[in-house]
């Protein structure tokens, strides 16, 4: 099996050192870059060899995750990108994901985990443990099961979900107010998608509507 090059930016030496061996062993994956922050890494592009996957801390000196992501959004990079990180700000997770990022995981996570993640990126083109637990939203699937999926969706859901995944950051209760309903009617728009589809967040609010076509990135 032809291995797959990924390139790997951590800024602590022993972490990355312990990751680079761990995914070298969880399949045919060779590390071909190594760096310790952003800088670093988009001083050395155009990369060779071509990397198939970019594994990127968020949180680092010089250059950070975010910044290295809108970097590469502005230089029309499309390698897919998976962050590693302690941050549980989804807010920005979702601003992230908007500029590109395909994946991201708590540094805390399993090595199965991590060889689920990598996999499904190479496979599939994205990464998230709701959205990518359902054989529904499998990358692979027909159109028409798509279009399937998309008409489960009442009208007054689909604009509750276009407004979520808004450029600009819409609140619950701005949602509310655009809408002209009630706050609990937008927790009823959000809870039924949520029960449809087998999402738990907002994140992955944004992964499903990524992933259907209803907005684009």
């Amino acid at each position: 099996m032809e291995k797959k090059n990924i390139i790997l930016t951590e800024d602590h030496v022993i972490v990355r050192n312990g990751l680079k061996v761990l995914i070298e062993k969880l399949g045919p994956y060779t590390v071909t870059g190594e760096y310790n922050n952003g800088l670093e890494l988009t001083k050395d592009y155009p990369f060779s060899p071509v990397p198939d996957l970019i594994i990127l801390d968020l949180d680092m000196p010089q250059m950070d995750g975010a910044a290295v992501v809108k970097w590469m959004h502005e230089q029309k990079v499309t390698t897919p990108v998976l962050l590693l990180t302690l941050n549980d700000d989804e807010e920005q997770i979702i601003r992230l994901f908007h500029l590109g990022v395909r994946g991201y995981l708590h540094k805390n996570c399993s090595s199965e985990t991590m060889k689920k993640a990598i996999e499904e990126i190479i496979q599939t083109g994205y990464y998230h443990d709701e959205l990518f637990g359902k054989a529904m939203m499998a990358h692979s699937a027909p159109a028409r099961q798509e279009d399937k999926t998309i008409e489960q969706l009442t009208e007054r859901e689909l604009q509750f979900l276009k407004l979520v995944c808004h450029e600009d950051e819409y609140t619950y209760s701005q949602i509310a107010d655009i809408m002209e309903v009630g706050r609990r009617t937008v927790d009823n728009f959000r809870e039924s998608i949520f029960d449809k589809f087998g999402i738990k967040s907002k994140t992955g609010l944004v992964l499903f509507a990524i992933k259907q076509g209803i907005i684009q990135v």
